[in-house]
């Protein structure tokens, strides 16, 4: 029987983990992959076990596209497909961008074809661990509905997890993933100076923070985010508070800045607890608030 076809255009890391994942899995024939740089896709094609390297004018048709490129040029590149490819009845195209809607895949849209975006939280450092990792990845998902039952069976395939995305929401959708992935990565390395500035070797300091924050998550799994909160805000205590930020200035800006910032989220969290499971009472969310203003 023969396996349906996908085409990828903008092989880069996420683009070739899922593609190497399809053609593992054995649900699609990868078939031609297009790039800027051939030599781009011609790793893509070593990488991946199967394809064809081409320039886009010689793409051909195939029953799946995915436009990976990167989202500031994602707009032309669909352009420059809908002028080159011959779509047919049934075909599906899409993207995995996050804060892109399915809709900017129109150009791309003829009579009973398909438009779709199905976008994996998860990280894709290097291609070589995010197909070790891609097991059990949620995967947000709006376009059309045809497209997206299309598309459902091969994202089961190699172990996705689906939910549905408001495309008009997808901004902030994002900005939730960039948050707790991006940025949790920009925490911790401003966690990683603080610490090599008290003379922690960084390896240590690694160690040591990364079981913590694995511990926060775990207490994550079972209780609220105002109820797993510790630390001084959550006890009140201005004092160190007042000295950390101190501290934190002295040493950097943007680390004073996130420790700012994220405090005065924390004694949101900390001042919305009931009564019974430490609340702040009022003296010390203003005394918080005055230790989290200070300037340097």
């Amino acid at each position: 029987m023969r396996l349906p076809t996908l085409n990828l255009l903008g092989p880069g890391r996420l683009g070739r983990s899922l593609a190497y994942l399809w053609q593992q899995t054995g649900v699609l024939q990868i078939q031609d992959i297009v790039s800027r740089d051939i030599t781009h896709s011609q790793q893509a094609v070593t990488f991946i076990g199967a394809g064809h390297s081409c320039a886009l004018d010689n793409i051909r048709p195939a029953d799946f596209t995915l436009v990976a490129t990167s989202d500031d040029v994602m707009a032309d590149a669909v352009a420059a497909l809908a002028a080159k490819t011959k779509l047919r009845k049934g075909d599906v195209i899409f993207h995995c961008s996050g804060a892109l809607p399915s809709t900017l895949l129109i150009p791309l849209k003829t009579e009973g074809v398909g438009i779709a975006s199905i976008h994996p939280l998860a990280s894709f450092a290097t291609p070589e661990t995010a197909v070790k990792q891609f097991s059990g990845t949620f995967c947000g998902c709006e376009g059309d509905a045809a497209a997206l039952t299309r598309l459902g069976p091969i994202f089961d395939a190699i172990g996705a997890q689906r939910f549905i995305v408001d495309p008009a929401q997808k901004t902030l959708y994002h900005a939730g993933a960039v948050l707790a992935c991006n940025d949790l990565v920009a925490l911790m390395e401003a966690a990683l100076r603080c610490m090599a500035a008290a003379g922690i070797a960084r390896d240590i300091a690694w160690q040591a923070l990364r079981q913590m924050a694995m511990g926060t998550l775990n207490n994550l799994d079972n209780l609220t985010p105002a109820q797993a909160l510790t630390g001084p805000i959550a006890r009140g205590d201005a004092t160190t508070v007042t000295r950390q930020m101190a501290a934190t200035q002295a040493l950097d800006a943007n680390v004073a800045a996130t420790y700012r910032t994220l405090g005065q989220m924390a004694m949101e969290l900390a001042a919305s607890r009931p009564v019974d499971q430490g609340r702040l009472n009022p003296n010390q969310i203003a005394a918080l608030q005055q230790a989290l203003r200070q300037e340097p």
